[in-house]
């Protein structure tokens, strides 16, 4: 039987907000900054100790799913002023200069970020979220805010306010395997960078025991990706299956299995010296990569048929193009299924059962495969843009981000 305790607590108010953004991925970034500029008191909060989540402490490039207008077009502009662009597909980028780039971007914003900052739980009054409890080096607070916006790709805010939720396949609830994506120096620039293979079937054809090496590092598709500083090269090779990224222990018990794969990688890449170069690690991420957890339930839920039917909507706020990848949990193959091109409406990014709360990144409401679609970074990016947006107007209205979807769609009919 589980065991628990009660406490009673005095909690300071530590601000009060227009829009509090939790997360500072790339969702919470295109929040936080689209609500700044329109002029929204911002407070962004984070737990990690920089800005960016998977792109900067995650270490995850290329910049899927970028040709959009809006932040999508900026941060590629910026990162090409800053010699940081380029290496595979001319969408990858430097992570460091990612990081320094978006702190700057908040600081001229007058975005109030708090960093190693957790997001507890929300601050209810009935169904209405009025902010969010915290917790940090100065003990537990609560941020006040008008409009709270999930960004915590896992949608742990929505979640606990009681919003509905669908998670995992749906014929038996298991996630795609994390990965702990790994910085390597030391390729030969000669290397070609669109050949993201070549290094492993190689590899995989010197392996003596090769039954022992998929144990060692299991996904038998892993992608070497160039970036623009010459020799270096993100790896997404290691495959961590059946944890939750909703569940601490799980969290713990993945990072210690992506760090033993890792080790287990390197030493591998040590047989095909002549062929890569002397490749040598150089950054391990902050936190590892998790492809899906929680679904939020929303005002639309983008279905199966919507993604099949290439459908559009009146209140679009951008166009999926990336196609279906799911990493499967009990295969060492990918499955990549074809997409036309969907709209994700604004109805999505509006969660069931609770006020004054909008839903950003991986975790709006549509299907396991739409999500395997829209779960890339300039897809994330682009809901956070709408979603800092469309708060601004509702604050600015005098109406709720529910009316204002619930307006927006019947207009456009």
């Amino acid at each position: 039987m589980k065991q628990t305790v009660q406490q009673v607590l005095e909690i300071p108010v530590r601000s009060e907000c227009d829009i509090l953004v939790v997360g500072a991925g790339p969702a919470g970034m295109g929040a936080a900054l689209t609500a700044a500029r329109k002029g929204a008191k911002v407070t962004l909060v984070e737990y990690g100790g920089k800005l960016g989540g998977m792109w900067t402490l995650g270490l995850l490039s290329p910049f899927f799913d970028n040709r959009k207008e809006g932040l999508n077009r900026e941060f590629r502009e910026k990162l090409m002023e800053r010699n940081a662009w380029g290496g595979l597909w001319n969408m990858s980028f430097d992570p460091v200069e990612m990081a320094l780039f978006l702190n700057r971007c908040a600081q001229e914003a007058g975005i109030d970020v708090l960093l190693y900052t957790m997001a507890c739980e929300p601050y209810m009054e009935g169904c209405a979220v009025r902010g969010v409890f915290v917790q940090n080096k100065s003990g537990k607070q609560l941020i006040r805010a008008k409009v709270v916006i999930d960004c915590t790709g896992d949608g742990d805010i929505a979640a606990r306010a009681g919003c509905p939720f669908e998670i995992g396949r749906p014929s038996d609830g298991c996630f795609q395997p994390m990965t702990m994506m790994l910085r390597i120096g030391g390729v030969r620039p000669e290397y070609p960078a669109d050949r993201i293979l070549d290094w492993y079937t190689v590899l995989e054809k010197r392996v003596a025991d090769k039954e022992q090496f998929v144990r060692d590092v299991p996904f038998t598709f892993p992608a070497l990706i160039k970036l623009p500083r010459e020799g270096e090269a993100l790896v997404q090779w290691t495959h961590i299956r059946y944890k939750s990224g909703c569940s601490g222990d799980d969290l713990s018990a993945a990072a210690q299995e992506g760090f033993r794969q890792v080790e287990s990688a390197m030493r591998y890449f040590g047989e095909i010296r002549d062929f890569l170069g002397d490749v040598h690690l150089l950054e391990l991420p902050a936190m590892i990569g998790v492809r899906e957890t929680r679904r939020i339930t929303g005002e639309y839920h983008i279905s199966d048929d919507d993604l099949k039917a290439g459908r559009r909507h009146p209140d679009g706020i951008c166009t999926v193009h990336f196609g279906v990848d799911i990493h499967e949990p009990d295969r060492k193959e990918q499955t990549n299924l074809p997409n036309p091109g969907f709209d994700i409406p604004f109805r999505s990014l509006v969660p069931l059962n609770a006020e004054n709360l909008l839903t950003a990144g991986r975790c709006i409401s549509g299907s396991y495969l739409a999500h395997a679609a829209y779960r890339v970074t300039g897809d994330c990016l682009k809901t956070g843009e709408a979603a800092g947006e469309k708060a601004c107007e509702a604050l600015n209205r005098g109406i709720s981000v529910r009316e204002l979807a619930r307006t927006n769609s019947q207009h456009a009919k």
